[in-house]
């Protein structure tokens, strides 16, 4: 049996992004998404999602934006302004040993309690610039999923890569081979604890590169076997946000997962769309 998953990332950041993966859910391939805790827009965003049926997992976010929980809580996770520190200098922290691992677990569990009171139980778990791939976030969050008895995580690792189909800058692929030994090393963590994930992965290397002909690319190479995740970040136009909200690949990607010939093409592929929900 050959599964896709096709994960639309971040639900509730801002009311723009949301609309867009909604738009992608109702009438497009989306199967999943994962919503962030402490998005603008996240409370609505996870109960529209209760409602509507979307299957959803939480978007770990440790990097970016305020915590859920009170700032004098996890005042190591923070810079000078209150927000979180970003992916560089909270992984030189956690190298430094700058951060309270108690900080850490209690942002974490919060977040997971967040979306277990607003949405429900989380299908999965991922995380923003895939920190839940970070050996210290790791042990920190292996308690909480044991806790409450979620069973999968993404796991970011794209192999093989190119040939793609399309053009992948050299920068890009450094940046994917990183990502991805850490998704090797986080893989054999969560599996001796018995969490699990997709066989498959795709999505970093679309990052940017997105378009109806590389999506058709990607499925086109579909492996033979087993079930694969790709990662997706559509959203409808918006006029404020951070510069990847205003990247016109979120209207890009919005038109390719809800253009017709996807799911013919998946269709003729054998390939059968399902969630997290589903494994």
């Amino acid at each position: 049996m050959r599964r896709l998953i096709i994960n639309a990332d971040q639900l509730g950041v801002n009311a723009q992004r949301t609309h867009g993966i909604f738009q992608c859910f109702e009438f497009g391939v989306v199967t999943s998404a994962t919503i962030v805790a402490n998005g603008s827009g996240a409370y609505a965003a996870a109960r529209h999602a209760r409602e509507r049926g979307l299957p959803a997992g939480l978007h770990l976010n440790l990097t970016e934006d305020f915590p859920v929980s009170k700032p004098d809580d996890v005042s190591s996770l923070l810079g000078m302004t209150g927000v979180f520190l970003d992916h560089e200098h909270l992984s030189a922290a956690l190298a430094d040993g700058q951060i309270d691992r108690e900080h850490l677990s209690r942002e974490i569990r919060a977040q997971v309690e967040w979306i277990l009171d607003t949405y429900g139980a989380p299908t999965h778990v991922a995380g923003q610039e895939h920190i839940h791939t970070h050996p210290a976030v790791i042990e920190a969050l292996l308690p909480v999923l044991d806790r409450y008895g979620i069973r999968f995580v993404r796991i970011p690792c794209e192999e093989p890569l190119p040939p793609h189909g399309y053009q992948v800058s050299e920068e890009q692929l450094l940046k994917v081979r990183e990502i991805n030994g850490a998704a090797h090393a986080a893989r054999t963590m969560y599996a001796a604890h018995g969490i699990e994930s997709t066989d498959h992965f795709r999505g970093l290397t679309l990052t940017g590169n997105s378009s109806l002909k590389n999506m058709r690319h990607v499925l086109t190479r579909f492996p033979e076997t087993g079930t694969m995740e790709i990662m997706t970040h559509p959203g409808s136009m918006s006029g404020y946000g951070t510069p990847f909200d205003l990247d016109p690949q979120r209207q890009t990607e919005l038109r390719m997962l809800t253009d017709p010939s996807i799911r013919l093409l998946l269709a003729e592929k054998k390939v059968t769309l399902c969630s997290f929900a589903d494994l």
